[in-house]
């Protein structure tokens, strides 16, 4: 799976390419340093999901996490 360096991402079924979750949707996020991504957050759940209610929390838990560490450990990484 190929995933881009910015926003929120979302993938449904076979989109993620990823054996076993072909019934599943996910809706991914990369949080880390302004100038590099450390990881991905991210929620599995069935296709028909409330994405509206979705997208927005996983995006925003991603700046959340990304300011806390920007703000707390820019200096250690």
């Amino acid at each position: 799976m190929k995933f881009k360096e910015e926003g929120v991402q979302v993938l449904i079924g076979s989109e993620s390419r990823i054996e076993g979750l072909e019934m599943c949707s996910l809706v991914l996020s990369p949080y880390g340093l302004q100038d590099h991504a450390l990881g991905i957050l991210g929620v599995i759940g069935p296709l028909r999901m409330a994405y509206s209610r979705v997208v927005p929390l996983v995006d925003y838990t991603a700046k959340v996490l990304s300011h806390v560490i920007e703000t707390h450990w820019r200096g250690a990484l």
